[in-house]
């Protein structure tokens, strides 16, 4: 049986979901956002939809939704990236995917670098992640701006955030804190002094790679995070007495689905569940 939401179902769902994450606010310079597979059908066969929320649309993440009746997966990540030229399933398990949730019905929409920039979106609950006590955060501004939506300043909307912290915070204690809400048991910490020594005032931050985004940067930081960063980057900043963490890629996303996303998304009408196939494709083992 078919999963296809009607063509007027599948319109409200995106237009709920870009009201939180407006699609303008994508980078569109070289992600691939929006709706990328479309199966909604002329007549409505589908009573009460279900959203799947996934950071990367793996081939047990679409089995996933499939067994469980999702009319609609919203990936984070581009699922089609960066193109494909053909279908080549006995060749490509992301192309094999594709044709099966096409065939059952199920669309896909990819959000990506819109949630990045979003108000209240990945990066700003990374900005959060890394204290307990949230009114140690003075400020959080954007690193890149866009162009915001009408009640948004244009420092709260952007890729990347410097954050400024009321008082002195040690690293010791932000890594305890990322560590709780990112639900991970390592992160990688490059620090040229001792970790009980290392005091952090201002943090330049940016979920999954930072590197694109920091170059933006108009002012100096205590303390780079994000998910991964290339060895001559974080060897420059270790030097220069700065300090860097890197968690992963998807480690510094992941987190936001269950804890933010799902929750807005469902106050938004939004039937959802999120995916527990989902993980990092890297372990420390």
């Amino acid at each position: 049986m078919s999963k296809a939401l009607s063509r007027s179902q599948l319109k409200t769902l995106i237009e709920r979901i870009t009201k939180l994450y407006p699609s303008s606010y994508a980078d569109n310079s070289w992600d691939n956002t929006g709706l990328l597979i479309d199966c909604s059908a002329t007549q409505e066969s589908v009573k009460n939809p279900k959203v799947l929320l996934t950071i990367d649309l793996t081939a047990a993440v679409a089995q996933e939704a499939l067994k469980n009746d999702c009319s609609l997966i919203l990936a984070y990540h581009p699922f089609v990236f960066p193109s494909w030229k053909r279908l080549s399933p006995w060749t490509n398990s992301q192309h094999q995917s594709a044709i099966q949730l096409i065939q059952n019905g199920v669309s896909v929409y990819c959000p990506h670098t819109a949630v990045d920039a979003a108000k209240n979106g990945v990066n700003d609950w990374l900005a959060s992640a890394m204290v307990d006590d949230q009114s140690l955060i003075k400020s959080s501004v954007s690193i890149e701006q866009v162009l915001p939506v009408q009640g948004e300043r244009a420092t709260e909307v952007g890729y990347g955030r410097v954050v400024e912290f009321t008082k002195s915070v040690s690293i010791k204690s932000i890594i305890g804190s990322l560590k709780t809400t990112l639900g991970v048991q390592n992160l990688q910490l490059a620090l040229k002094e001792a970790l009980d020594d290392f005091k952090v005032q201002k943090v330049a931050l940016c979920a999954g790679s930072g590197s694109g985004v920091f170059k933006n940067l108009k002012e100096d930081a205590d303390l780079y995070l994000t998910g991964e960063m290339s060895h001559h980057e974080i060897l420059r900043l270790r030097e220069m007495g700065k300090g860097v963490i890197v968690c992963n890629h998807s480690n510094t996303e992941r987190g936001f689905l269950r804890q933010v996303m799902l929750k807005e998304l469902s106050d938004a009408g939004i039937q959802c569940i999120v995916s527990s196939e989902d993980c990092d494709p890297l372990v420390f083992v």
